[in-house]
């Protein structure tokens, strides 16, 4: 029997301890004392986690017009409980129902319940029996498609204010490496220097904020320094007392007047600039953290430094990978993917979250770009150079943000134009056979990758990319 059992819970995907068994026998034993049917413990999903998130729920029912989460505990604290059904409320409240949250205890036989206004009460096993019996199902809903993951990463510059109130929670694997940094710090007499590395839609900067965050509510000081050119958000965080500076100005802070230093968008370093912080940072004995994705570049001799590699040599340097993607849907995560790499094949299942646009002339697509919605989209641009006129500048206008202005931020929806010199190279990659500056296949990747919902592929002239994103659709 019990070689059946396990085959049945692999089956259904189901994770669950002993321990679990035991707390959930507990529950049903004590509905069942109340008159409860087994019809009426039907359709709930055991361990549900919530795609990309990895939010994860003991029991969890999804009715037409409420939700009903209930957690099971052998034993617990009024505290803990309340922490977790705060959090499991606030994961749920996107679908925008009714959500009661519960926690059962067997070892007291206690029902808890989460209220409207947050507040903890004990309850009747009654009373679940009743919203049980009354719940309306629909057994065709597919509950992955009621998730938006990328709704549950604020950003600390597109979602400022969200951000400052606390309204967010991160990731478990997020947590994990806050609360390391910090006891590791807290403990350290010395210099210390830590990496947090991360590829676009991972959480890096919602993380090493929540760290600078954490610092000022200790009541300690954190000095951030912003690899490119700061944002709107950052000029709100500056005015609610932050310390933030631009790595050019870095040089006239003194790094030993702070308790933690935060080098963000690290890759864009140069080495000397690097080197000053290093030795500053020894002197002060400060924590120092840098947060990078080495694919994030914008210039060939922006990779070519490497300076990633160099944060990586450090001397007992601290590294902690971001692996979860959160921001990127899965359905643009796989195309972008697809689109720089012509010999990958990535799974994609279209939600129709991609739409693409091709237009013959530049004149034709600078019409359609300015009749867009600004409420909904959010057109990117290609840095020009300061030297020479670039041919995207035909298209482009110069009020919409270009690729160094939005370095880590993100936008409900993204517009990014593909004109007639992009094409493949012989070995399946992305090229961009005009000339520019600042280079175009990454300046497109970090456009692209700034998109959290939806996606708008404006293709000019180009009927090799055209028939290249149609192939990845279809």
């Amino acid at each position: 029997m019990e070689e059946g059992f396990k085959g049945f819970l692999k089956h259904y995907g189901i994770e669950v301890r002993g321990a679990e068994i035991e707390d959930l026998r507990g529950l049903v034993k004590a509905l069942s004392a109340v008159g409860c049917s087994i019809g009426a413990l039907d359709r709930f999903y055991v361990g549900y986690k919530i795609p990309q998130i990895g939010k994860e729920f003991d029991l969890l029912r999804f009715g037409q017009k409420s939700i009903l989460n209930i957690e099971l505990k052998s034993k617990s604290t009024e505290e803990k409980i309340k922490k977790q059904l705060i959090r499991n409320k606030y994961y749920l409240n996107s679908i925008g129902r009714k959500i009661y949250a519960f926690t059962y205890v067997s070892e007291s036989e206690e029902l808890y319940l989460l209220q409207d206004d947050q507040q903890l009460k004990k309850t009747s096993i009654e009373y679940l029996l009743e919203l049980l019996i009354n719940q309306t199902i629909d057994d065709a809903e597919v509950p992955d498609a009621l998730f938006n993951p990328s709704d549950y990463l604020v950003s600390p510059f597109n979602s400022t204010k969200k951000f400052l109130d606390g309204e967010y929670f991160l990731t478990k694997q997020q947590e994990e490496i806050k609360n390391q940094i910090i006891e590791s710090w807290t403990t350290s007499l010395e210099a210390k220097f830590i990496s947090i590395i991360g590829s676009a839609g991972t959480g890096k900067t919602l993380l090493t904020y929540d760290v600078a965050k954490h610092i000022i509510e200790s009541k300690r000081k954190p000095l951030i320094i912003h690899c490119g050119q700061l944002n709107h958000g950052h000029s709100v965080l500056i005015e609610n007392g932050w310390a933030i500076s631009s790595v050019k100005a870095s040089k006239h802070y003194d790094l030993a007047n702070y308790d933690l230093i935060i080098i963000d968008e690290a890759q864009r370093l140069y080495p000397e600039q690097l080197d000053a912080i290093i030795e500053k940072a020894k002197l002060g004995k400060c924590c120092c953290i840098f947060s990078y994705d080495k694919h994030q570049t914008l210039a060939t001799w922006e990779e070519a430094r490497n300076v990633s590699a160099r944060i990586a040599s450090i001397d007992s340097i601290t590294e902690y990978k971001l692996s979860e993607k959160i921001r990127t849907n899965r359905e643009i995560a796989a195309f972008i993917k697809m689109l720089f790499s012509k010999n990958r094949l990535v799974p994609i299942l279209s939600d129709g979250n991609i739409e693409i646009n091709y237009f013959n002339t530049a004149e034709d697509t600078k019409k359609y770009l300015n009749g867009l919605d600004q409420n909904k989209w959010e057109i990117l641009r290609f840095t020009p150079s300061r030297y020479n006129n670039e041919h995207h500048e035909k298209y482009s206008e110069t009020s919409n943000k270009t690729s160094h202005q939005i370095i880590g931020q993100e936008f409900e929806g993204v517009v990014v134009t593909i004109d007639q010199f992009f094409s493949y190279a012989d070995n399946g990659e992305l090229i961009y056979r005009g000339k520019t500056y600042y280079n175009s296949p990454k300046m497109l990747f970090q456009n692209i990758t700034r998109s959290r919902k939806k996606l708008n592929i404006v293709i000019i002239g180009n009927e090799e990319l055209l028939n290249r994103c149609i192939t990845i659709l279809q």
